[in-house]
């Protein structure tokens, strides 16, 4: 019975940890998407769980009696791992974003391949900013950062003790809201230049009618977008590194501002248990 006892407390923690952990854990460059299979996820997942639960084990709630109560539990532990897996996937689809409008305008909308990672269609130029935003996320070590951030909140919600509260919205619809004007930044330098080109070509095609405009506008639009992009990849990287590391450093923010008022709800729910 001794040996079932300290199992129990044992198992429930490693459960909350792993359903916060996993989905960060899957979300995150380049874990995320099919090239990496789900064998090796789930290993990941494990091995960090297990090396995060005996750090989590002395501030975490008692384990629930009722099976309902134990399955909400672990909804909400997820809920907040996808939330904080949500900040890197929304900023690389903001920029995805930009891209499309870089692509659209450069008249590539046609030249679409399958996308590895998503095994969806996506212009050439939504994938070459996912690989950029993918290699400068690993060499500012945004990997350790979301992990970091993860580890963090067992401060404010203990294992098991989760509070799904309204701002996880609001957060969510500012990280939204905002990554459309990261995409709109990205996009800005190229997007210029090239609504600039399409006007040079229709002021030619209107003067000298004899001249393949179609030929060649698509000629000068890729050529303006290739110099262009090659000239601001750095500004591009800076908006990425910039935004990911105020989106985290504010997420972090966001559950020390709330965690005061968190613990205490958690207390009393805890103490009404206990009474009961």
């Amino acid at each position: 019975m001794l040996g079932i006892d300290l199992l129990y407390p044992l198992m429930w923690t490693f459960f909350c940890v792993i359903a916060r952990v996993g989905p960060v854990l899957t979300m995150m460059p380049p874990i995320r998407g099919s090239n990496v299979p789900m064998q090796i996820k789930a290993i990941l997942a494990i091995g960090l769980a297990a090396s995060i639960t005996p750090l989590t084990m002395e501030t975490a709630t008692p384990m629930p009696a009722a099976l309902p109560i134990l399955a909400i539990q672990i909804a909400k532990e997820l809920m907040l791992g996808m939330l904080l897996g949500c900040v890197v996937v929304v900023i690389i689809s903001g920029f995805q974003l930009g891209a499309q409008i870089i692509a659209s305008l450069a008249s590539l909308e046609i030249a679409e391949t399958a996308d590895p990672g998503t095994r969806e269609s996506s212009s050439i130029v939504s994938q070459i900013f996912s690989w950029l935003a993918m290699g400068i996320f690993l060499l500012i070590g945004g990997h350790r950062a979301m992990l970091q951030c993860c580890i963090d909140t067992f401060e404010f919600y203990p294992a098991g003790g989760v509070l799904a509260e309204e701002f996880w919205l609001m957060h969510t619809h500012e990280l939204l809201h905002h990554a459309a004007g990261i995409g709109l930044r990205a996009a800005a330098p190229a997007a210029i230049a090239l609504l600039l080109a399409n006007l040079t070509t229709a002021l030619l095609g209107r003067t000298l009618p004899q001249l393949n405009i179609m030929a060649i506008g698509f000629n000068i639009n890729v050529l303006v977008m290739t110099w262009v992009l090659f000239a601001s990849v750095g500004a591009i990287g800076y908006i990425f590194q910039h935004e990911l590391a105020a989106w985290l450093g504010e997420t972090q923010l966001f559950f020390a501002q709330h965690s005061e008022s968190s613990q205490q709800i958690l207390q009393s729910t805890s103490g009404m248990e206990g009474t009961r």
